[in-house]
């Protein structure tokens, strides 16, 4: 089966997003030419010698609402639904009707008038029609129109100067039509083009990801047994040369066996994030004490105090506790990385107007402005991490922005002053948690 095979077919989706598109404009037309209807309707409502045009302006005005009113209904109906392009052209056909008969009667009232120029232009521009159906359309309105010229005239009028403008304004009108319809056409395709070639490469990528997890975990089996081999190989007290040999050697297949966990977590990073996590409500209290609780041992080997403050009252959420949890985990983790000895790393949770937050901050050097537009990115590593010689993927932050941005949240980087980081976790409020 082709990439393509399970597509729709282009047309039928491009005749599909017309009609929406025009079903959508038929509302906004009728409402505009009631507002102008009802203009000359209160201007001559006691005027009894033009009391025929008062009465047609409220028929319309009428069925302009029934129209409306139907479009509403229409909008349910299945794509595919006859009465949709039904609708569709009925309205094109009374805009037609309608201003070709203003044309007339109000020329014999008042002359030479411009509303069949208007009428014909309304139709070309406010509706995507195709060109082999609304050309004929147009023409034959035309041929009706000249018919109609010679006899229903209004007094002095030159027919001849009354022709050619309205012949070149039916003209004018078509063209704008085929022009309008066509580049809306190229650029239906040229979006349906596009994401076509974004799937193929979501595709693609997706392969690429998989070839890479399959190969890293292909090479990780003979290089742990390359490490356990020179392992042996050193306790086998070899000569110096030999030795100095065997430690580069092992140094290097240390090296390699930790950039390969680094692609291995890389694409379980990535599975993680793009999986919305399942949420229940729970009290925030419970997983920040217990994120606190985790962080004690590596905040005792450095010396750093966690300090955190919960609210008295239960803070009820819904959120994915284990993904929460692994959020606050990476960010006390990092702060007590970067935190100089006995420093201490402080936890907040609180709330700031309608939304909660939870605020871990460090006295560490911070963060420099040339890499926070990078923070978040995969494979991120700061230049502290760097200096230190980290062995951080650079996966933390990246996995801790997605997973707060799966269950509606978010987490933001706050420098702090002189020195120091803050990470700001903002959670969804109910409604938007439960909308999601």
């Amino acid at each position: 089966m082709t990439s393509a095979a399970w597509e729709t077919d282009p047309i039928e989706d491009f005749r599909h997003e017309v009609i929406d598109i025009n079903i959508r404009r038929v509302p906004w037309l009728l409402v505009a030419s009631m507002l102008l209807a009802l203009w000359p309707i209160a201007m001559l409502w006691h005027n009894e010698s033009v009391g025929w045009l008062r009465r047609i302006l409220m028929v319309d005005v009428a069925s302009a609402t029934l129209l409306i009113a139907l479009g509403f209904w229409l909008r349910r109906l299945p794509h595919g639904s006859f009465w949709r392009s039904f609708y569709v052209w009925a309205a094109v056909f009374l805009l037609l009707a309608y201003m070709d008969g203003y044309y007339f009667l109000v020329g014999q009232s008042f002359g030479q008038n411009p509303v069949y120029i208007l009428g014909v232009i309304t139709v070309a521009t406010v509706f995507l029609l195709p060109p082999q159906q609304i050309l004929p359309l147009l023409f034959v309105n035309h041929l009706v129109y000249c018919a109609l010229l010679k006899t229903q005239a209004g007094p002095g009028a030159d027919l001849l100067v009354v022709f050619i403008q309205n012949t070149t304004g039916a003209t004018v009108a078509g063209l704008a039509s085929l022009l309008l319809y066509r580049a809306h056409r190229e650029e239906f395709f040229q979006r349906r083009a596009l994401a076509a070639a974004n799937r193929a490469l979501a595709r693609r990528n997706d392969q690429l990801n998989d070839l890479m997890a399959i190969t890293a975990h292909d090479l990780r089996g003979p290089l742990l047994g390359m490490r356990d081999l020179l392992v042996l190989a050193d306790r086998a007290q070899p000569t110096d040369r030999l030795g100095e040999i065997l430690g580069h050697v092992g140094r290097s297949c240390r090296d390699l066996i930790s950039l390969v966990n680094r692609l291995l977590d890389a694409h379980a990073a990535e599975a993680q994030v793009e999986t919305p996590p399942a949420l229940a409500r729970c009290d925030l209290r419970g997983v920040v004490t217990a994120a606190v609780e985790r962080a004690y041992p590596q905040a005792a080997a450095r010396s750093i105090a966690l300090d955190f403050r919960t609210p008295d009252e239960p803070v009820e959420l819904p959120v994915n506790a284990p993904a929460l949890g692994q959020v606050l985990d990476n960010l006390l983790a990092n702060a007590i990385k970067f935190s100089p000895p006995g420093a201490a790393v402080r936890l907040r949770l609180a709330r700031e107007g309608d939304r909660w937050r939870c605020d871990v901050a460090d006295d560490g050097p911070g963060i420099p402005e040339t890499e926070r537009a990078s923070l978040f990115q995969k494979f991120h590593r700061g230049i502290h991490s760097r200096a230190a010689g980290e062995a951080s993927g650079g996966l933390g932050l990246f996995i801790a922005a997605g997973l707060m941005g799966a269950m509606g949240g978010r987490v933001d980087y706050v420098p702090r002053q002189p020195t120091g980081s803050l990470f700001r976790v903002t959670f969804a409020n109910s409604d938007e948690a439960g909308a999601g």
